[in-house]
């Protein structure tokens, strides 16, 4: 944690900035080791020179003593203003320009109009140039998410029958990773069956599931905070013809790209090889998203897959590989995996096979 803080201090004063404020939760994990829940109030100043201070209310104040290193943790009371405190900090450590992660707008503007001499700068990509690039711990940790991912994919797979409701597939997916000891869900599970796996974003819903329905299944397991993310498509049935006839695609679309992973090319390159294949297949409308996106502690983060990113790919990235194709009224078909980036090639990290027909 201490190294890291060390950086950013070092990409500090490369900006100019002389303290940096970071209320986000899982950055103030990323650098203290401390991770509460998602709402939690929590504000870590860190100053150019000197220790920075964790300010916490109450209720994680205990935890914080316990868990946060590298930092000095300070108890602020409910009934006092938590900017008061952010600002008397900021005076002590004769701070002017500062920076800051993802700060609440009522607090931005209660310190700007407390603090007319501070310039306060929104530099979230600094603390983002430092968690792109994974660790060996934080890839060792993602792994083990991915391994919760694939054995609730294969529970998931073996609850889906025809007969059964969205939300049953859900919950014996994720009841096999909590088992295996997933911290809970990397996000809100997706069972979209038939027509509503249409949808891209078909959180799992009441609809039971019928013969012959394409299902997409897209969930997420979580180590250490770190998660993984994990789609297969599959048939309840026999499939169709252009059910196969889609699926194929997207599956061919997938390999092609995640054989063209390496570090220094660009996001946008990668994404285009595999929208390519589907254009060229006339499906290019039906490819609704980019390729892909970061994984770590947040479960959408840097790098971004996309026609229009800017992003260059680097070793130590942990990306999602996920074409796809829907069709409205018919169905839709996303093949997903979370692949970690190496020098010449990419590694998959989820890794249960790809079956059409369950």
């Amino acid at each position: 944690m201490q190294i890291r803080t060390k950086v950013l201090k070092e990409e500090l004063g490369k900006s100019g900035l002389n303290g940096y404020v970071i209320t986000h939760t899982k950055n103030i994990y990323y650098f203290t080791g401390f991770l509460d829940i998602p709402d939690a109030k929590l504000f870590l100043i860190l100053p150019l020179d000197g220790e920075p201070t964790l300010f916490t209310n109450p209720l994680s104040y205990s935890a914080a003593c316990e868990k946060a290193t590298g930092c000095t943790v300070k108890l602020v009371k409910s009934s006092e203003k938590i900017w008061e405190e952010i600002s008397d900090q900021v005076r002590l450590l004769k701070l002017t320009r500062v920076g800051f992660d993802d700060m609440d707008v009522s607090l931005y503007l209660e310190l700007t109009k407390n603090l007319r001499n501070v310039d306060f700068q929104p530099r979230t990509e600094l603390v983002w140039k430092l968690r792109r690039v994974k660790s060996d711990e934080e890839i060792g940790f993602i792994k083990r998410a991915a391994e919760f991912a694939d054995a609730g994919m294969k529970a998931g797979l073996e609850a889906a029958r025809a007969g059964a409701h969205e939300y049953e597939v859900a919950a014996g997916a994720e009841y096999e990773m909590r088992t295996r000891g997933s911290e809970g869900t990397a996000f809100e599970t997706i069972v979209a069956s038939g027509p509503r796996s249409a949808h891209p974003h078909g959180v799992c819903s009441d609809r039971m599931i019928r013969q012959g329905d394409l299902v997409i299944l897209d969930i997420g397991g979580v180590y250490k905070g770190y998660k993984s993310d994990l789609t297969r498509t599959f048939v309840a049935g026999k499939p169709s013809s252009k059910q196969e006839e889609i699926f194929n695609l997207v599956l061919r679309a997938q390999n092609q790209a995640f054989q063209q992973i390496k570090a220094d090319i660009k996001a946008s390159d990668l994404d285009g090889v595999a929208r390519k294949a589907i254009e060229e297949k006339g499906y290019g409308d039906e490819f609704l998203h980019g390729l892909g996106h970061g994984v770590g502690l947040n479960i959408h983060e840097p790098p971004m897959l996309s026609k229009s990113s800017k992003d260059i790919i680097e070793e130590g990235n942990v990306i999602t590989v996920e074409p796809g194709i829907y069709i409205q009224g018919f169905g839709g078909v996303r093949i997903e995996d979370t692949v970690l980036v190496l020098r010449g090639n990419g590694q998959k990290l989820t890794k249960i096979p790809y079956t059409l027909m369950i």
